[in-house]
């Protein structure tokens, strides 16, 4: 026989597909395969902690009195346990309409709700595929009474079940309400409470073809009264529970209760002889009370009606404001005597913090314990900046981060948090200092100082990699390659030279590796801004609030009067792609870079050089205060107090300045002379370290280049660099060696406005000889110190010009460190020897090197000379 195929859809809230398989198919057409048919496996999480419960009030164990006339006090011991499960019931019992159910006496049926659908599930769908179907055990799997059969994968399905079905007590929402919910209704007669179970399936696709799981769990309280082993000898002749909620709504697809209400009295007749074993079930089995989950109302109370051989005894206790969780079981064990609780409150604090800050574990264990039980206590944290004198409950901002926050839920292990410190902002004496914070403010939030204008206002005149600040203010710059603009005028010789040849950078190219076309980054192709930040600085808070100004055409950002001082910054902008477009060098200084001095060559050639090299920070004494902060835990009546402290220091800085790879634009940290050590530096968020910077190896040529811009604070472990251009920082360049012309400027010149790499030839006046010469012949004011006070004119004459020995950072056998600082004088200018090589002043205490070259990697002191 043929088989034959048909489509159905669902149409409105009932699903037809099913209607034809089970009543339209004719003898030509193939039965639905009893692998189609929808089918079901259940289990019961009894450990189980809903939702709803974590978001309540918590039961915690705590001892109450009871006591009536006649009769020395009992105590009321409240627990809660996290499984509605009960030790003392074994998973072999019979299963009872009453009994707390297990994975082993589960009920005979269940109901499920099931929903199809194409869109997205927003609990709003109505069960339009089963509404309360009965379901049954054949075999392992759950059949549901009727057929219904996988709709296919064009739709999605979602299950709800409950149990027990078909009880009096629990009325089902109607089918057009949405996600099912359950109206409950405890019975007065706890014989009839019935332990209700209800699952949720997660969503599954319409054709899976498996068996469903279920996973059922509690969703109401047990609720159960047991004897302690010193109970005195007695009948508990009934329990009662008063005033508790007996009706609610439970929501199947929120897993929570709701329109709770109606109170109630539970009462139980037991006469139970309390026979001194330990925790002996007054209610056991069919006597466990069911209830609503709740927050008990202020009339709630429990009642015992206890007999002590003598005379019938009432006692009571308050219920009021305890919870009773959902899927949890809550003992009351009535004891003779209370329990004295011992409490345990251990903090141990993080170490002592340096100046540069950080984060330091600490870990807090606090409970509490007796004979019975063991369980956490609650803490809270209080600070105080005042050595104690003052508490408060909100941390010190230098406290940047206290995980734990000032409140705990207590634990029975050490539990471990971190607290993390800011570091400090060092304090300086300085004279800089005092200069640059008397100053008056320059530009405005609304309106910042536009470094490109020699009066700070609109229109473009200059720009450059490096601008430098000399007040605090607000400033912006715009986005433009370089000196790409001068005069207010495109400066297109910055970065394309009409020449050819292969060690000829013809056309300039940005962080794409694309040809430049436009002075300004955001009208060349694929360069849109969408953000910028501080990559680094080393002054703390030098710089703040980086960001895009003027419609993503600029730059702006703030130097604050309170924290300016002599430092370096360098500022990113970056692309959608979160890549580093262009940077630019923020030197923040009181010397006046205008003020330059006339140096004489050998040959008689004048140029006015700057007095001091690009980024240079004179030494300075910078202190670092202690900082406290105690912190006090309080658990109950325990109180244990540790101090967070933030050692001083006191730093000594020696004259530093950055570092620059040959052809490169961008500073590399600087290397202190007074410590020969890198000069502590800031990230983007705050955080510090004087540490080298990082270190890579590129690609030649023209991928080296955009490796550069791509990665500004990195240092290039290539030995020759790009190993392919001579004209990358004089574009006009197209001889592999030095000559006498004056450079001409590119958009990778690290130099401010006004100033650019000399070519060489500068310095032949620092010699004698106008060449290589010892310590003899050197034209030098005075003996070495870390550095030559070299004459600007021939033969001792003219005024001194200073240059230290910065040493340099290397990046092949030491990357990135620091190499012979305090030793050598090393000076890169902008002409090339060869595609591998740089030309350089090098100068130490016994002789001076003029015209040398080294590889391009080292990175070296920049010393800048007028346009």
């Amino acid at each position: 026989m043929e088989r034959k195929s048909f489509t159905c859809r669902l149409a409105g809230p009932v699903l037809c597909a099913v209607i034809l398989l089970m009543a339209s198919c004719t003898d030509d057409m193939d039965q639905p395969r009893l692998s189609d048919r929808i089918l079901f496996t259940s289990e019961i999480q009894n450990a189980w902690s809903s939702s709803a419960a974590s978001g309540a009030a918590k039961s915690r164990s705590f001892v109450s009195v009871m006591q009536a006339e006649g009769i020395s006090p009992l105590y009321l011991h409240t627990l809660c346990a996290d499984s509605i499960k009960m030790v003392s019931l074994s998973d072999t019992l019979p299963a009872t309409r009453f009994t707390p159910v297990n994975q082993n006496n589960m009920y005979d049926t269940f109901g499920v709700f099931a929903y199809a659908y194409t869109t997205s599930w927003d609990s709003s769908q109505s069960p339009n595929y089963m509404y309360d179907v009965s379901v049954s055990r054949t075999g392992k799997s759950w059949m549901p009474s009727s057929a219904h059969y996988w709709p296919g994968s064009a739709y999605k399905m979602k299950f709800f079940a409950y149990a027990p079905k078909g009880v009096a007590a629990y009325q089902l929402s109607e089918q057009d309400a949405g996600v099912p919910a359950i109206t409950c209704m405890v019975p007065e007669s706890v014989a009839d409470q019935q332990d209700l179970l209800v699952a949720a399936s997660d969503e599954v696709s319409g054709n899976s073809g498996s068996a469903v799981n279920l996973t059922f769990r509690h969703a109401l309280t047990a609720v159960r009264f047991v004897c302690g082993r010193d109970m005195k000898a007695g009948t508990v002749k009934s329990v009662a529970l008063k005033g508790v909620n007996s009706t609610g709504t439970y929501s199947l697809g929120s897993d929570s209760w709701s329109r709770i209400g109606s109170p109630k009295d539970f009462v139980q007749t037991l006469n139970k002889t309390a026979d001194g074993t330990d925790s002996q079930e007054i209610t056991a089995g069919a006597q466990i009370f069911m209830m609503i989950p709740q927050t008990l109302p202020d009339d709630a109370f429990i009642e015992v009606v206890f007999n002590d051989g003598k005379a019938d005894h009432t006692l009571t206790s308050s219920l009021k404001g305890t919870s009773w969780p959902m899927g949890k079981t809550i003992t009351y064990k009535i004891s003779t005597t209370s329990i004295n609780w011992e409490y345990t409150l251990s903090v141990l604090p993080p170490g002592t913090y340096s100046f540069k800050g950080g984060s330091s574990a600490y870990s807090i264990t606090s409970y509490r314990e007796n004979s019975v039980t063991k369980e956490p206590v609650s803490w809270q944290a209080e600070f105080s900046t005042d050595s104690g004198k003052t508490w408060k409950p909100t941390k010190p901002d230098w406290l940047s981060a206290f995980s734990s926050g000032n409140t705990g839920e207590g634990s029975l292990t050490a539990v471990a948090y971190t607290a993390t410190v800011a570091p400090q902002t060092g304090s300086s004496e300085s004279s800089h200092t005092n200069e640059l914070r008397r100053r008056p403010s320059k530009g405005s939030k609304g309106v910042p100082y536009n470094l490109s204008n020699d009066r700070g206002e609109a229109a473009i005149q200059n720009t450059a990699n490096c601008y430098v600040v000399s007040a605090p203010g607000d400033y912006c710059f715009p986005l433009v390659y370089g000196n790409a603009i001068k005069g207010g005028a495109d400066n297109r010789s910055a970065y394309f030279y009409d020449f050819d040849a292969e060690f000829v950078l013809k056309n300039f190219i940005n962080h794409l590796g694309a040809p430049v076309r436009s002075s300004k980054i955001y009208e060349n192709a694929g360069c849109e801004a969408r953000s910028c930040k501080l990559l680094w600085q080393d002054a703390p808070g030098l710089v703040s609030d980086v960001a895009l100004y003027d419609n993503g055409h600029s730059v702006r950002f703030t130097v604050g009067k309170a924290t300016i001082q002599q430092g370096n910054a360098v500022v990113a902008v970056f692309d959608a792609g979160g890549n580093i477009m262009w940077s630019w060098h923020i030197w923040v200084t009181d010397t006046d870079v205008q003020a330059t001095k006339k140096v004489v060559n050998a040959d008689g050639i004048p140029c006015q050089m700057m007095a001091v090299n690009l980024g240079w920070c004179d030494g300075e004494h910078v202190t670092f205060a202690r900082r406290e902060c105690r912190v006090r835990i309080k658990a109950d009546e325990e109180v244990r107090t540790f101090a967070i402290v933030q050692d001083p220091f006191e730093l000594n800085y020696g004259g530093n300045s950055p570092y620059f790879q040959w052809g490169r634009k961008d500073p590399l940290y600087s290397g202190d002379i007074g410590t020969l050590e890198t000069k502590y530096w800031y990230d983007g968020n705050g955080r510090i370290s004087n540490d080298n910077p990082l270190t890579s190896v590129s690609q030649d040529g023209k991928d080296c280049i955009v490796w550069g811009i791509l990665n500004p604070q990195k240092l290039n472990r290539n030995q020759g660099m790009d190993n392919t251009y001579v004209n990358l920082w004089d574009a006009e360049s197209n001889v592999p060696y030095m000559d006498g012309e004056t450079p001409t400027k590119s958009i990778y010149d690290p130099c401010p406005v006004g100033f650019r790499l000399p070519r060489g030839m500068e310095f032949t006046g620092f010699s004698k000889t106008g060449d290589t010469a010892e310590e003899e012949d050197m034209n030098v004011s005075g003996s070495y110190a870390k550095g030559w006070n070299f004459y600007t004119g021939p033969d001792g004459t003219g005024e001194t010009i200073f240059f230290p020995a910065t040493g340099s950072r290397y990046g092949s056998e030491n990357p990135g460190k620091l190499n012979r600082i305090g030793l050598d004088i090393l000076v890169y200018v902008a002409a090339s020897f060869g595609i591998s090589n740089g030309y350089y002043l090098w100068a130490t205490n016994v002789g001076i090197w003029l015209n040398t070259y080294t590889s391009r990697q080292g990175a070296f002191s920049i010393r800048p000379v007028h346009d």
